[in-house]
């Protein structure tokens, strides 16, 4: 049996904290949940968890201060820590990336799409890091805040969900990934449920790059092979 994985709940929202504190604990998950963000910095340097959650909305130190702070720690330079917010504003989504935020999570979106993406990243240790500006793949450059990618130095412009799509494909290489891992860790399954549109937008991803970059494995199921 694996080790329990620790998560930290900062909100200021008592119902949300226990709603998170109960769904992630019946994942399996060791949770600890904090009201006061005053005292979140303490609680994380003793419980040392392995993924954080913060809500934007808080007072001070808001969430997005306290991401700040996190990341100045070396003990928490690699930590994941993703952002859960009603707040839906691109503003709000760019300043939760630009401080060290790994994803950014509307709380329309539901508890499972939350879930889905913690268990993605802890126990299928696939990768979610949205706050890296850039991956290199081979010779493919991709530049998420640009929304562009170099292949060999020749820029190629994707739609927004192929570029969502090859941005997590990019940080999985080699991986077998499903249509479901795709739906749960990138729009959420409650609310892109459509698999036939994310089979066209893969297939128009590899037309656009050429060669064998992607492979389909059948059965909803794909491979990103750097060239």
């Amino acid at each position: 049996m694996g080790r329990a994985y620790r998560i930290l709940v900062v909100d200021d929202d008592p119902d949300i904290l226990e709603l998170l504190r109960y769904n992630l604990s019946r994942e399996g998950f060791k949770t600890r949940v904090v009201e006061n963000s005053q005292e979140a910095i303490g609680v994380a340097l003793s419980f040392r968890p392995d993924l954080i959650i913060l809500d934007i909305m808080m007072p001070a130190p808001s969430g997005i201060e306290l991401c700040k702070q996190l990341r100045s720690l070396p003990q928490f330079k690699d930590t994941y820590i993703f952002f859960l917010t009603a707040r839906s504003e691109h503003y709000y989504q760019d300043a939760a990336l630009d401080t060290g935020g790994d994803d950014f999570i509307e709380k329309i979106v539901g508890l499972r799409a939350l879930t889905n993406k913690v268990a993605t990243v802890l126990k299928e240790e696939f990768i979610i890091r949205k706050s890296v500006p850039s991956v290199i793949s081979g010779n493919l450059v991709i530049h998420r805040k640009a929304a562009l990618a170099y292949l060999k130095g020749i820029p190629i412009k994707f739609s927004k969900p192929e570029f969502e799509l090859l941005f997590f494909f990019a940080q999985n290489p080699k991986k077998v990934i499903s249509l479901e891992n795709l739906v749960n860790n990138i729009w959420g399954s409650e609310v892109y449920s459509a698999t036939s549109s994310i089979e066209s937008y893969i297939e128009s991803i590899a037309q656009k790059l050429g060669g064998k970059w992607m492979t389909s494995l059948g059965n909803g199921r794909y491979k990103f092979s750097p060239h």
